[in-house]
């Protein structure tokens, strides 16, 4: 790995955080313009338009309508005029006003942060060495190994060691663990219990035992970045693109009792960027004895760990997304009436040579997490449903089934790439 290029096989959406309003676009003939408001305020003031009038505009926006069309409409401008880039559209616009969430940018033009995709790497690794590695002898003899500065094994992590030890594997101990924590935590105006549950933070233990850990006071082991072997994988940003690869997006959520769709900036497909993706294998041999966690003794199983490590990343990418396309196709009749189209888009990735994976959002709980390998446990329901996860949030309610809703935009799962 090193110098490779990133293929967008379906609508890629990674927000910014920020949104355009009905304030920022003009909306006609399946193009979007994102407007220079400072510039077409000025025009108007000097065409005499009223400007208490275009303030309280401002000031109070109407929620309902694109206010800046009436104007361009009504006094003939040209909305190129105004533009500082124009957006095709996917997908019907609002009919009276939509906002529309942003694609990550870098000086105004797109890029993709190596974040997402080592992220998308990260999960696919965490999955094969739960797969491959995650038995119970070898998750407690990497804990018992974990020692303080005095040279010796504390007493919470020697616990923690134990009740893995009586577990099936890891993933049947984490399961139990979040049962345990959920039934231990606080209920809100009452006092006696130990502790408030993060439930952001309710994957950190794992994390800890499979990426690298030091001893920990409240959990035995924490997680520790130094001990990870992971920061030995290096994605840098990918080279930045030009507007004209972005487009509008409606996104359908399939699933909702009524559709409530939303709009997204996105990368098109087809789209083609440079990215830079090395393994720094001298890190692995100068940190030889500083890594631990399941995944290094998951290396060292295989042979000498950087001679070993990129040929392991390859098969847990191949793996963890080829059992996620199965996944989708095994539940595709979810999908209803646009059955049909994700079949075809699933089945075309067959064709495809190089490493698939799946970023950014809309991509869904199965592929941000290890939910293929999670819920087929029998405790996965029990402890989903204490984690409110599948709640409905109008009437509290948790879902028979999870993840109840899926999204696709024009007609595509969302966030699929290839790289090679």
């Amino acid at each position: 790995m090193s110098e490779m290029s990133l293929k967008v096989l379906s609508p890629l959406h990674i927000g910014n955080g920020r949104e355009l309003t009905p304030l920022d676009i003009y909306p006609g003939g399946g193009i979007l313009h994102v407007l220079d408001t400072e510039r077409l305020v000025g025009d108007l003031i000097s065409m005499g338009v009223n400007f208490g009038e275009i303030l309280h505009l401002l000031k109070s926006p109407p929620g309902d309508s694109y206010v800046w069309k009436g104007y361009i409409d009504g006094l003939g401008l040209n909305p190129l005029d105004y533009s500082k880039y124009s957006l095709r559209v996917h997908g019907e616009i609002g009919k009276r006003s939509m906002t529309i969430r942003e694609f990550m940018k870098m000086n105004g033009k797109p890029y993709i942060p190596g974040s997402s995709v080592k992220g998308a790497i990260r999960t696919a690794v965490l999955y094969k060495v739960l797969r491959e590695c995650g038995d119970s002898k070898t998750a407690m003899g990497v804990v018992l190994g974990v020692k303080n500065a005095r040279g010796e094994v504390e007493k919470k992590t020697q616990g923690l060691a134990e009740e893995i030890s009586w577990s099936e594997d890891l993933v049947d101990f984490y399961l139990s663990y979040l049962l345990k924590e959920i039934e231990t935590e606080e209920p809100a105006g009452k006092k006696g219990r130990r502790h408030h549950l993060d439930r952001k933070r309710v994957d950190d233990l794992l994390e800890a035992l499979v990426f690298g850990m030091e001893p920990d006071w409240r959990l035995g082991v924490r997680y520790e970045p130094k001990r990870d072997p992971m920061r030995v994988l290096i994605v840098r940003d990918s080279d930045a693109m030009g507007r004209k690869h972005l487009a509008v997006y409606r996104v359908d959520v399939l699933g909702n009792s009524q559709p409530i769709p939303i709009w997204v900036e996105a990368l098109e497909p087809g789209t083609t960027v440079g990215i830079e993706i090395k393994v720094d294998t001298e890190l692995l041999r100068m940190n030889l004895g500083h890594f631990n966690g399941v995944l290094w003794e998951c290396l060292k199983d295989r042979g000498t760990p950087w001679d070993v490590f990129e040929d392991f990343l390859g098969e847990a990418i191949d793996e963890f997304y080829g059992v996620l396309v199965r996944a989708e196709l095994e539940e595709v009749k979810k999908y209803g009436r646009m059955e049909a189209d994700v079949r075809a888009f699933y089945t075309s990735l067959a064709g495809y040579g190089g490493y698939l994976l799946r970023l950014g959002w809309g991509s869904g709980w199965l592929a941000m997490t290890i939910g293929v390998l999670l819920r087929s446990r029998r405790k996965w329901e029990r402890v989903r449903k204490k984690l409110g996860l599948g709640r409905n949030p109008q009437n509290r309610n948790i879902s028979a089934e999870f993840p109840k809703t899926r999204r696709l935009a024009d007609g595509m799962p969302m966030g699929w790439v290839m790289i090679g």
